[in-house]
């Protein structure tokens, strides 16, 4: 912490009083100033808690100057009437000294308020993460505080963590008034507070404007949202912020009113603040945190010993008798994962394993640790290859990227910019050195075979995606596409633009899809609020395809996979619980126990 250079139990005050005043505890540090706790003792021995902001400027003339401004503040201040704006007063004093010794080192400035039990905004948004609905409240408080400052003409211009505090109840107090101003009043000085400014500067001799408020309010959003997160570039303050909250896994929607006050031009802010914030209220108390496990892969073991693997907001979690703590990646995972592909690779078949962070980094875990291999990828699909070597495909500035590793092999990758892709969403070797991937681009999926040469596939009709799934059969792969309404339509690729995707899940919406090429046909694994059903392809005589229920209990999250015995392996999320089943030997299938992550 920055150190001050006074110390508890110096005294200060006014000429004609200099030790009304008693410093108690330093909070901080900034600009030309350090703020601490003091208490006040009147002349009839009352005691009384305040907050004393020391001016360090030392230049006499420059000191007197600012006091002169003070004054008008705090006239202003008290005038204005408004609850929840603490308004200082000011005075002219010695250094603070000890007591009953002689006052030395010239004149300082000090802004006296009335102390406020609460801390730095930026501090509660810290100590209180994951707590939307009382951020949301903290917000709609300083916005009504802002509203009526502004319905009155009058804007603050310095808005910024610091000077909004926030107590244990989540009410709010708006500080630090050194620049009040009214709108109809040119400026003689200009404020610029690095990552809560907007675009446009402020200039000597011209007219404050409410729009730099709203600005920072905006800013504030952010902090309270994504405590942890570095400095707003204010060029590019909407474009950043939307980018960071959709990688913590907020909603697109969040996402962009959260941004609204963040708009380069000023006139697009809304103003006022009352109605924005109380609709971000409603989304932040509609809003789901990135669950617990978000994504799931499965890897089928001999003798019902499959590894299944979790990823979320704790990082990649194993489960399963498959795995073993000597054979997985050391050291601490990554949080947050969203997309994961495991694989065995090498002759060895040492465990591998991709994954892409709420934040776009692609990391790759494996005997040796872990390790960050890109940054801005969108989306994870792939397998071990025919030569053994684990192969993901992903998104990265608009073109498709494939990344391989195999034990004692450095980790390659190679850019295909002639295949443009937003988002990976499955990928499945068809023969050897031959692949096909399903990509989201510019609103429709396509799918790029990519191999000695490139060719694209459209799916028709298309539009959002939820997830989708691909697997080689003996009539060539199909893709499983899942919508963001929940149906499913199976698509048979290569087929020519006549074919038409058939409907699959009997109208019962789905919230994750995965599919393995198996026997007579694609085994394709749907979750739901109706629980895991799993569609098995025609056998024993039968015409069509029937359905197994291993649970009806609410799932989210679902993974497939076929074992070199030709046994299917299956694993789901089933409310929030890892659950797995596997074929016996006689195609069975048969529950898994599972040792559940923490």
């Amino acid at each position: 912490m920055t150190e001050s250079r006074w110390v508890p139990g110096l005294r200060f005050g006014p000429e004609f009083d200099p030790e009304q005043y008693e410093l108690l505890e330093f909070h901080h540090r900034g600009g030309e100033a350090e703020v601490w706790r003091a208490v006040r003792t009147g002349h009839s021995g009352l005691k009384e808690l305040v907050a004393a902001k020391i001016m360090l400027e030392r230049d006499p003339s420059e000191v007197r100057r600012w006091l002169g401004r003070w004054d008008d503040v705090s006239h202003n201040a008290h005038r204005l009437g408004i609850t929840d704006l603490v308004v200082p007063s000011f005075l002219l004093g010695p250094s603070p000294h000890r007591p009953g010794g002689a006052p030395g080192g010239g004149l300082l400035g000090y802004q006296i308020s009335p102390w406020v039990e609460g801390v730095p905004l930026h501090r509660w948004a810290g100590a209180n993460r994951g707590a939307l609905p009382a951020a949301a409240e903290v917000l709609v408080r300083l916005c009504r505080i802002v509203d009526e400052l502004h319905r009155k003409r009058w804007v603050h211009r310095d808005i910024s963590p610091a000077n909004v505090l926030v107590d244990a109840e989540g009410n709010v107090k708006l500080i630090d008034l050194t620049f009040l101003a009214p709108l109809d009043h040119t400026l003689t000085v200009a404020v610029f507070t690095p990552g809560h400014v907007p675009p446009e500067a402020e200039q000597v001799g011209g007219f404050p404007a409410a729009a730099k408020d709203l600005f920072a309010v905006g800013t504030l959003a952010r902090a309270l949202l994504l405590p942890d997160h570095a400095r707003l570039d204010h060029r590019l303050a909407a474009e950043q912020a939307r980018r960071e909250l959709v990688e913590a896994g907020y909603g697109e929607e969040l996402a962009q009113w959260a941004c609204e006050p963040l708009h380069h031009d000023p006139d697009r802010r809304p103003a006022p603040l009352g109605p924005w914030a109380a609709r971000g209220r409603d989304l932040l108390r509609a809003h789901r945190p990135l669950p617990r496990t978000s994504c799931l892969a499965v890897l089928p073991g001999p003798a019902g010993r499959p590894l299944v693997v979790a990823g979320g907001a704790a990082g990649v979690l194993p489960a399963g008798p498959g795995h073993t703590d000597q054979e997985l990646p050391p050291g601490q995972s990554p949080s947050g994962i969203r997309e994961l592909v495991i694989g065995r690779a090498g002759r060895s078949a040492e465990l591998a394993v991709f994954a892409e962070d709420r934040s776009g980094a692609l990391w790759v875990g494996n005997a040796s640790g872990w390790w960050e291999a890109a940054r801005g990828i969108s989306g994870v699909a792939g397998a071990v290859n025919g030569a053994a070597e684990l192969v993901v495909w992903t998104a990265r500035a608009g073109a498709l990227h494939s990344y391989r590793w195999a034990p004692g092999v450095t980790l390659t990758g190679q850019e295909l910019p002639r295949c443009p892709a937003d988002r990976v969403l499955a990928a499945v070797e068809e023969r050897a050195g031959v692949w096909a991937v399903l990509v989201e681009h510019q609103g429709r999926v396509l799918c790029w075979r990519v191999g000695a040469q490139a060719a694209c596939e459209q799916l028709r009709p298309s539009g959002p995606v939820r997830g989708a799934a691909l697997a080689r059969t003996s009539a060539g792969p199909q893709a499983a596409v899942l919508r963001p309404d929940g149906s499913v339509r199976l698509w048979p690729l290569g087929a020519g633009p006549e074919a038409a995707p058939t409907e699959i899940g009997d109208a019962e919406p789905a919230l994750g899809v995965a599919m393995a090429g198996h026997r007579g046909g694609p085994t394709i694994a749907l979750a739901g609020t109706g629980g895991v059903r799993l569609r098995l392809p025609a056998a024993g005589g039968a015409r069509r395809p029937h359905w197994w229920r291993p649970t009806l209990r609410p799932a989210t999250r679902v993974a497939l996979s076929v074992g070199e015995d030709w046994r299917l392996c299956l694993a789901a999320v089933v409310e929030d619980e890892l659950h797995c089943w596997q074929e016996d030997a006689a195609y069975r299938w048969q529950p898994v126990g599972l040792d559940q992550p923490r």
